[in-house]
């Protein structure tokens, strides 16, 4: 074959290549109805309600208990990436069953997590979120990490710092972190609670297991540390807050 040939058949390979990809990152940017959304939304909470079943019982105070301890598994499709999972309490208990679909290039999507009696609600796209809690709007956080109730209200603000990233050897039992550390809460003119910056499971390559989590990686500490006393509507926060530092930022497609 001559070098013509085979300069020919590689650009085609690439021509074809490229045309996929064009292909993928359309459809996987393609704006979504309102009414495919929600059936998708349907569908994570039918699956979501069978694990409930599993869960430890809610509590006033679960805030506390939520670590960046998870399992979880990741169907990786064409168009979409799919986690699904538990969070575990310091006593290796599973409370939160979560389910996360993302699309596009700029991490755009949503969480749903149930507790044993609660359902939090997470619509993401980058570094914004808008929180719910059981249908009804708790608020957002834009990307400047300010925080504004569900009247539009600035009420505080939550700045996350750089994500946390590690090396991992299952077999010498070691591990190295970096950037951990805390940031703080800030709502209703005086700082609430400081939130532990969650470590990366994305940067695991391979399954993990429960004992994995906790006596090799080392994980299961608490998100929240509480510094002043919540009201309901700050529970309700606080809550939402510890879900998603582990199951957002605790599994960053994006460093």
């Amino acid at each position: 074959m001559s070098f013509t040939l085979v300069l020919v058949f590689m650009l085609i390979v690439i021509f074809i290549l490229a045309v996929m990809v064009a292909f993928i990152i359309k459809k996987s940017s393609q704006h979504k109805s309102q009414e495919f959304i929600e059936n998708e939304r349907q569908q994570m909470r039918d699956s979501l309600l069978k694990k409930r079943k599993k869960l430890s019982p809610h509590t006033a105070d679960l805030y506390k208990k939520v670590t960046d301890a998870m399992i979880f598994e990741t169907e990786d499709a064409v168009t979409y990436l799919k986690t699904s999972g538990f969070i575990y309490s310091e006593q290796q208990k599973p409370l939160i069953a979560f389910e996360r679909i993302e699309r596009g290039m700029y991490e755009k999507g949503h969480i749903i997590a149930f507790t044993k009696k609660q359902e939090f609600l997470f619509e993401f796209h980058g570094s914004e979120v808008i929180f719910y809690v059981d249908g009804e709007l708790l608020g957002r956080l834009d990307k400047k990490g300010q925080l504004a109730d569900s009247h539009e209200q600035i009420i505080g603000k939550a700045t996350h710092p750089l994500h946390t990233t590690f090396g991992i050897n299952f077999y010498k039992r070691s591990h190295t972190r970096t950037n951990e550390g805390l940031f703080p809460l800030i709502m209703n003119g005086r700082k609430l609670a400081s939130i532990s910056v969650a470590p990366n499971y994305g940067e695991i390559g391979q399954r993990i297991t429960v004992s994995d989590v906790f006596d090799t990686l080392e994980f299961g500490t608490p998100i929240i540390s509480l510094l002043d006393t919540p009201n309901a509507i700050e529970e309700k926060w606080l809550l939402a807050f510890a879900i998603f530092e582990t199951v957002f930022h605790g599994k960053k497609l994006i460093p």
